[in-house]
């Protein structure tokens, strides 16, 4: 009984690293993303729940930042927006980035910086570490025991010797880019938002991105063809943030179509290497339903019609991908072409 406890004690207080850029976290299994950690970074890893493991966020972040507050069993909340950093000693690494409005509970104060904590849920694929390299490590097979020898025979010469039995050709390997659809499932525009139709069980698909423990599918169906309009030209709808990430090369100077929720319109400085010292450009959220932070430059010819953008406004543009993935954050850089 004793081994239990201890076993289990040991387990509980596993250490795991992220080990993919700008994971998200989730304050529970199905809610809302909270912020995002930073590749390398490594916290104490709690219970195990369908594709996701729970983690405790623990690091030190600006005292200016947060503020006391009593709302669902947290003291604190982060009062800095769009983002806040949290970081593994006072003015030291970015371990995480949290969102305005997210909960926590102070652990200690130090000047001005407060230790932080709090638990979340980050996708079990993202990290790595001995209890998760052990529950997705596959068992080795049982090795065969060796047959005996068989006995000596003399083959009379009149008598032909049989062949042996023929090689067969071995199995042709699996392309892990199909799959089929274990039972009927709904699909989303992107991770996290609002089901848009639904696939069949059984219904053969491609896997063509994956982000999290999300998969972008392609399946192949039937509709009439009077109720599908022709694309604009040359430019991609339907890409999520989370390819450009995933896959940067791929979609730079691609033209792409999205909604997004503007948020302000800054002027970059010389801590930001990925913009020209002075440039404006638009913080944002999207593409539409994604929560994910999206930065637009904005050419002198079009900052007439942004400087009359409202904040929080839902806008759609046309903007061509520079950067799939920012240097610091890892989130997308396009630069705007149109706006309605």
């Amino acid at each position: 009984m004793i081994g239990c406890l201890v076993s289990g004690s040991l387990r509980a207080q596993q250490t795991v690293t992220v080990r993919r850029a700008a994971e998200p976290f989730l304050g529970d299994i199905g809610g809302p993303r909270l912020g995002q950690i930073t590749e390398g970074s490594s916290f104490t890893a709690g219970p195990a729940r369908s594709s996701f493991t729970q983690i405790t966020l623990e690091g030190w972040v600006f005292k200016p930042s947060v503020q006391s507050v009593r709302r669902e069993g947290h003291t604190l909340s982060i009062n800095h927006g769009p983002v806040e950093n949290l970081r593994d000693a006072p003015n030291g690494k970015v371990i995480a980035q949290l969102v305005q409005g997210f909960l926590l509970d102070q652990v200690e104060q130090r000047g001005q910086w407060v230790k932080v904590r709090r638990s979340v849920w980050v996708a079990t694929a993202a990290l790595r570490g001995p209890e998760v390299a052990a529950t997705t490590r596959p068992a080795p097979a049982p090795a065969a025991s060796k047959p005996p020898a068989p006995a000596p025979s003399v083959v009379p010469a009149s008598v032909p010797a049989r062949p042996g039995p023929s090689v067969q050709e071995p199995p042709q390997a699996i392309d892990p880019r199909r799959g089929v659809v274990r039972r009927r499932m709904q699909l989303y525009r992107a991770p996290d938002s609002t089901a848009i139709g639904q696939l069949e069980a059984g219904t053969p698909v491609r896997v063509i991105a994956r982000a999290g423990g999300w998969v972008r599918v392609e399946a192949q169906a039937w509709v009439r063809e009077s109720e599908v309009r022709p694309s604009d030209a040359g430019v991609l709808t339907g890409v999520s943030a989370a390819e450009l990430r995933g896959a940067p090369e791929e979609f730079k100077g691609k033209l792409l179509r999205w909604t997004i929720q503007y948020l302000s319109l800054q002027t970059a400085d010389e801590l930001r290497p990925d913009f020209q010292p002075g440039q404006k450009y638009i913080l944002a959220r999207g593409p539409a339903p994604e929560y994910a932070f999206v930065y637009i430059t904005v050419p002198d010819v079009k900052l007439a019609e942004v400087q009359r953008l409202e904040p929080l406004a839902s806008v759609t543009i046309v903007a061509r991908v520079t950067n799939g993935r920012s240097t610091y954050l890892a989130n997308p850089i396009l630069e705007l072409v149109e706006l309605p």
